[in-house]
């Protein structure tokens, strides 16, 4: 019976390797664990294979001093990044044997552009993969409220980037107030990916205390952005019910993470520029439904103005008429009584003291009469035009008050409250489904508030 030694396999296992793969070899593999040997200068690799989330392969690996220095500069100068955990590489390695450490690869060379390429691959699987799922749009379609002043936001207390956003915003030149809560996580490295979840989740659980959330950090390397282009990030991010914002740093590079955002804000700064500017467009919007209303409301003062002006003038034209005619009646009056006297005066057997008694009489009567329709006409004129005048200037106060009442602020003063479904007015209950987000709005604030069932009631 034949039999080997360890050693002597050993030994076989190592000469046949040497004798068939002497080449070096391009390899693609993930880095599964990464360690460095400080005192030798060496690089410890365990690389991975993996299908699915399950390892085709696992192999040990190992960049000597010699060429690590090399190879970490080369690499770090075009990424920006050390080699870590969870990169995908591209090496040139030779396959190597020892009889006491077994197989391993000795890593010669690492070509970084296949890692960023990599990256932009992961990047094109994830959005593709979203948007079969009918979500990649579902930040974006998310209506913004007019004013963002409640702020969530995912940043590290000591970033320059997020001390670039409080700056920003505390220093308006407009004197905006603005109220927003930090959120830490780490924005790079292993433990990144996983912190901005569990910030991102903190953020929606505590959603009816803000407006949105703003995700932000200064610049850095292209490779600092693979915690951006995770799936379950992106995912979460899509299905948000308050708005994202981010602002991470790169303008050329857009991850998943800025591609399902509502907004995409490059840096720090323009996530501030743009809340300040959004709530600056918001006071325009008020100054100019005042101007207009001051504008309409100066119209109609103006048209019930030349509309009194019309009707004193249309009065006094009539008065004039009303004592012209009373005139030209008082005249003939006179005439037809001056003619009946002296025709009375030629006859005869006339009594002249009769008729003296009755003229006496009659022009008396007549001039009472007159006399009386004169004070009665001067009543007339007297209290007539303070009258008119009165009475529109009630007209005014009452378009006055009117405009007052229908002001949408004084009728939610009153008691009266606007609900809103997707940033439109609810009108109708049957719009509304279980579990739907609506907002409420009143006088001194708005109410968030999820469905929990809807009835609806029928009109006779």
């Amino acid at each position: 019976m034949e039999y080997f030694t360890l050693s002597e396999l050993a030994y076989l296992i190592k000469s046949t390797i040497q004798s068939t793969l002497y080449d070096d070899y391009w390899v693609i593999a993930e880095i599964a664990q990464v360690s460095y040997h400080y005192n030798s200068g060496h690089c410890y690799l365990d690389l991975v294979e993996k299908k699915k989330n399950m390892t085709m392969a696992k192999m040990r690996a190992t960049i000597w001093a010699r060429s690590f220095s090399q190879i970490s500069a080369n690499f770090k100068a075009l990424t920006g990044q050390e080699l870590q955990v969870g990169m995908k590489i591209l090496m040139l390695a030779k396959v190597t044997y020892h009889e006491v450490h077994g197989l391993s690869l000795n890593i010669k060379e690492i070509d970084p552009r296949y890692t960023i390429g990599e990256m932009m691959l992961k990047r094109k699987e994830i959005i593709e993969h979203l948007t079969k799922e009918g979500i990649i749009d579902g930040n974006k379609l998310l209506e913004l409220p007019p004013v963002i002043q409640r702020i969530a936001v995912i940043s590290a207390e000591g970033a320059a980037g997020y001390g670039d956003f409080q700056s920003r915003l505390n220093n308006n030149p407009y004197g905006y107030r603005f109220h927003y809560r930090l959120f830490q996580a780490y924005l790079q490295g292993e433990k990144a990916e996983q912190s901005i979840i569990t910030a991102l989740e903190k953020c929606i659980k505590h959603r009816e205390h803000f407006d949105a959330v703003v995700i932000i950090r200064g610049g850095g390397s292209v490779i600092d952005l693979h915690c951006f282009d995770s799936y379950p990030l992106a995912k979460m991010i899509a299905l948000s019910p308050l708005p994202v914002f981010t602002g991470i740093g790169h303008e050329r590079d857009e991850t998943v993470a800025d591609h399902v955002a509502n907004k995409r804000l490059i840096t720090p700064t323009a996530v501030a520029e743009f809340l300040i500017t959004r709530s600056r467009e918001f006071e325009d919007s008020i100054d100019e439904l005042k101007h207009r209303l001051i504008i309409k409301t100066n119209a109609l003062i103006e048209s019930e103005k030349h509309y009194l002006r019309t009707s004193a003038d249309s009065f006094l034209t009539s008065t004039r008429n009303y004592l012209k005619t009373a005139k030209v009646a008082l005249r003939e009056n006179i005439r037809e009584l001056q003619t009946k006297a002296l025709t009375a005066l030629k006859k005869p057997s006339v009594n002249i003291k009769e008729y003296e008694g009755k003229l006496g009489n009659a022009s008396e009567g007549l001039i009472k009469n007159n006399r009386q329709k004169m004070k009665d006409f001067r009543k007339v004129l007297s209290v007539h035009p303070v009258h008119m005048l009165s009475m529109q200037t009630q007209k005014l106060e009452n378009y006055k008050i009117t405009i007052q009442l229908l002001d949408p602020q004084n009728v939610l003063n009153r008691g009266y409250s606007i609900t809103y479904l997707n940033g439109k007015a609810l009108k109708d209950a049957g719009a509304a489904k279980k579990d739907d987000i609506i907002n409420t709005r009143l006088y001194n604030g708005s109410i968030v508030s999820i469905v929990e069932s809807v009835r609806e009631e029928k009109k006779e």
